[in-house]
């Protein structure tokens, strides 16, 4: 059954328990009305959040899907264990934007034109950039007012048209190979020797909670982490630790990392 108090007592920070919340709602909601629902786009750690909070309860499955394989927004969606549940429309969305401009536009020329909009991010899920556009993929609860009100991009003009999420056309992830050596395996010293900042830096970074390991925020520098671990920086990228070796002679530790770019 849903516990939801004891659900909600699982976020220690207001931000996630107001998530929580939300996620509880929709959940006990497919359960009594024998309908799938689902959630607004979560970030990486949010889906962390939800997977512990679903292994709480036993009313309801979810699965996450952000538009195609690999996406790292998704929204989640909540099904009834009972049968013969509706299944309902899906709310994912693609349009296609097309750019004539001289100059290269970024993930961020994009996003910033959608909350220009006043579109708020949780209705947004993976802006996929390529040389002639991007594919946004979007709530349909914004796709229209997207469709109809997106017309520029910066300062360069806009074509929108409604695409499909079978034809969505998408990038592997580049990654970036980093063999280094480090001090030890403390938090701050591979966010330091993996996105080539200072120590002091990867600290604040820390310290300020824009850091994260396996999609949980770290305020602690002294953490440490394992080959295997995931970590992100808020806006910088992932970064992988793909093994740990034998100290040298000096005492410190050889590590292969894979970043992100």
């Amino acid at each position: 059954m849903f516990n939801r108090e004891k659900i909600l007592k699982y976020a220690v920070k207001q931000e996630d328990r107001l998530l929580l919340s939300k996620i509880v709602d929709r959940a006990i909601r497919a359960s009594r009305s024998k309908e799938v629902t689902h959630s607004d786009f979560l970030d990486p750690s949010q889906q962390h959040i939800l997977e512990k909070a679903m292994d709480l309860q036993d009313e309801v499955t979810y699965e996450l899907d952000g538009g195609y394989e690999g996406a790292e927004r998704a929204v989640a969606f909540f099904y009834p264990i009972e049968p013969f549940f509706s299944e309902g429309e899906n709310p994912i969305k693609v349009l296609n934007v097309k750019v004539k401009s001289a100059e290269a536009l970024s993930h961020r020329d994009y996003l910033g034109t959608l909350m220009g909009l006043g579109i708020k991010r949780e209705k947004i899920g993976d802006i996929l950039v390529s040389d002639e556009g991007c594919n946004i993929i979007s709530h349909k609860e914004v796709s229209d007012y997207i469709y109809y009100n997106l017309n520029k991009v910066g300062k360069h003009k806009a074509i929108l048209e409604y695409g499909d999420l079978e034809s969505l056309e998408t990038k592997d992830s580049e990654t970036k190979e980093i063999k280094v050596t480090v001090a030890s395996m403390r938090l701050d010293c591979i966010v330091s020797a993996g996105y080539r900042i200072s120590r002091s830096r990867a600290s604040e970074l820390i310290k300020a909670e824009k850091v994260s390991v396996n999609w949980d925020k770290k305020s602690d520098i002294s953490v440490t982490v394992k080959a295997g671990d995931t970590i992100s920086v808020r806006g910088r990228g992932r970064l992988i630790i793909e093994s740990e070796g034998s100290k040298t002679k000096k005492g410190r530790t050889a590590v292969a990392l894979n970043r992100l770019v």
